[in-house]
């Protein structure tokens, strides 16, 4: 999976830094994770086209994880899309929704589909599925898990023991299916081994959260909000620090932590990275417009 860091940014957007919004691109499906204010210019120079992006998850209802919807269902409308969109969030979503397209005198090319989730909730996709999972926050939150399905690799050792060497009928095997080689039936259960599927956690806006914890042991990748510095919690009280952000990914031994959602109080958010590495070293403080590609658990960012 390829992701993009559209907005890494809390509260309203700063050249350096919009709101909060991220993109996934598996298989050719683009995910999007919230949209902040103004996120469309953002998207436009990311090379990912909103117009392929069919599901969009909101982790709650403020402002700078949402403003951006308006915005790009009606440039999505200018362009005479007629793709359902769905937009997935917490409870009340469906009102915060029918408000948005009430307003102006927009027209809307395209159906748009409402669902309100809760924690557990799961949405399956083509070769992947989301789940949701509580925040600590304030207003009705959730956030997600986005895990790529298991798939299965021909066991290499096993067939050099056996001297079978590799061949087109091992796609087959792959697919489920029994074949025959050199005289032999192959099948699947005998000699294929898992090959567990990546995954990445979004937090949206949380606290230090034990059931956060809980919900991303164990992903390949971890986006975790990292409002603010220790040393200035008192002014950001439902907000994580990056301090906590680290402790939730080492307790949760996750494979990578990406910083997000930070303060523009911060015009050198440095500080904020080497808080988390301390705890976590294996942190990143991805800017605007930063690309990674997730493959096998390992992370590598592109140009």
């Amino acid at each position: 999976m390829d992701v993009v860091f559209l907005g890494t940014g809390a509260m309203k957007p700063t050249p350096r830094r919009f709101p909060s919004s991220l993109m996934l691109r598996h298989k050719g499906e683009i995910i999007m994770f919230d949209a902040g204010e103004g996120i469309q210019v953002r998207v436009s120079q990311s090379g990912f086209s909103p117009m392929k992006v069919n599901k969009i998850f909101i982790t709650h209802f403020h402002g700078d994880h949402f403003y951006g919807l308006p915005g790009m269902i009606f440039t999505m409308s200018q362009a005479e899309r007629t793709e359902e969109l769905v937009i997935y969030g917490p409870e009340e979503s469906e009102s915060f929704v029918h408000r948005i397209l009430s307003l102006g005198y927009g027209r809307i090319t395209f159906p748009i589909h409402v669902e309100e989730l809760k924690p557990g909730s799961v949405v399956q996709g083509d070769g992947y599925s989301v789940t949701a999972f509580e925040t600590d926050h304030g207003p009705p939150g959730l956030g997600y898990v986005f895990r790529e399905d298991d798939s299965f690799n021909v066991d290499v050792e096993k067939m050099k023991k056996f001297g079978f060497k590799p061949d087109p009928k091992f796609k087959l095997l792959k697919q489920g299916k029994t074949v025959e080689l050199g005289g032999h039936l192959l099948k699947p259960e005998e000699w294929l081994i898992p090959a567990p599927g990546d995954s990445l956690a979004y937090t949206g806006d949380t606290r230090y959260s034990k059931a956060v914890v809980r919900a991303v042991r164990g992903v390949t990748v971890l986006v975790h909000e990292a409002t603010h510095l220790s040393e200035d919690s008192k002014d950001f009280r439902e907000h994580s620090s990056a301090k906590e952000a680290a402790r939730a990914a080492k307790e949760a031994e996750v494979g990578y932590l990406f910083l997000t959602h930070i303060s523009p109080r911060y015009k050198d958010a440095t500080p904020l990275l080497e808080e988390a590495r301390e705890v976590f070293p294996r942190t990143y403080l991805p800017k605007d417009l930063d690309r990674v590609s997730i493959k096998k658990g390992e992370v590598r960012f592109l140009k």
